[in-house]
């Protein structure tokens, strides 16, 4: 039996005959964990295609809205499912994924961020059958790795066969002074050379999740009184797109969110009502070039873009 027989006759076994996975392991003489990669095989290779149809579902606007509106490549939304968020966060990981799939190019140069939903969109992305040829680097210092957990940038690099480099550095430090000593390391500098070339980025949009204890007292006040609604990649911003706390940026080991722009692929993905503010910020800002979300996420961010267009430019909302 050929590798492509198998992966037919997998698949046929499974969702046809509705075979269990523990069945077909008997039959093709291989293990229960083989039969898994097997079918997910399948589907990267589009031996099986699965589309669900829901009768329920509209079209929405606000993916054109956003697009035509902020200058996006492009919008891609993802359905809202009702219940948790984790929910409609592992669908939009999903769509990212394949976003992130379709971009990637041999000998590309990829930035990955951190973030759950940059999480969300690792997880999602199978292993491929056909390895591409690519360079996965972090965007960020480890600042934000609390667990055993393979960092979002290293599980990427897995799924699709690439060279994963990574930076021993953390995202924030004490002080500018040590931000700089660590930025003239050798590996570090390895890691900085890189992001001057990226092809593609993918990075989540955060909330305003800091806090004291994280960026100092003094730093926290600064956030508060220039009203940072969002971060990326420990850049804050306001919810007109202007990058605040210069003081907090002279801290972080990171690619400078500033540059994302005239990066060629700059993927921004985040979704939730927490999340609105944050993305309407960073389209603002001009750092995003492809936005990935969810549906309901986008008609919000489009409602608070048009209540607030006629005070972004001259004060706050």
């Amino acid at each position: 039996m050929t590798d492509f027989d198998q992966l037919v006759r997998a698949s046929r076994l499974y969702y046809e005959l509705g075979e269990t996975q523990n069945a077909i392991a008997e039959q093709l003489g291989v293990t229960r964990p083989q039969v898994s990669r097997l079918l997910k095989r399948a589907r990267a290779e589009g031996i099986v295609e699965i589309r669900i149809v829901d009768r329920t579902a509209v079209e929405s606007p606000a993916a054109e809205a956003l697009r035509l509106r902020h200058g996006l490549d492009a919008v891609h939304l993802a359905p809202t499912v009702a219940g948790p968020e984790d929910l409609t966060r592992r669908m939009v990981g999903r769509l990212a994924a394949d976003v992130l799939r379709r971009a990637l190019r041999s000998g590309a140069t990829v930035g990955i961020g951190d973030g759950v939903s940059v999480s969300a969109t690792a997880a999602a992305l199978e292993e491929t059958a056909t390895p591409v040829e690519v360079t996965v680097v972090p965007l960020c210092g480890g600042h934000w790795s609390t667990g055993t957990e393979r960092e979002p940038y290293r599980r990427v690099a897995d799924a699709i066969d690439g060279q994963a480099r990574g930076l021993m550095a953390p995202g924030l430090v004490d002080d500018a002074a040590t931000q700089r000593a660590l930025v003239a390391h050798a590996g570090v500098r390895a890691i900085v050379e890189l992001w001057d070339r990226l092809d593609v980025a993918l990075f989540g949009i955060g909330g305003p999740a800091w806090s004291a204890s994280r960026v100092g007292d003094q730093t926290e006040l600064e956030l508060e009184a220039a009203h940072a609604v969002g971060e990326v990649l420990v850049a804050p911003f306001d919810l007109d797109g202007r990058f605040v706390c210069p003081s907090l940026r002279e801290r972080v080991i990171a690619f400078d969110a500033r540059r994302l722009a005239r990066v060629p692929v700059a993927i921004g993905i985040a979704s939730g009502e927490a999340k609105v503010r944050p993305i309407l910020g960073a389209l603002r800002a001009g750092i995003v070039r492809t936005l990935v979300t969810d549906v309901a996420t986008a008609e919000a961010v489009v409602a608070l873009d048009e209540a607030t267009l006629a005070t972004s430019h001259g004060g706050r909302p």
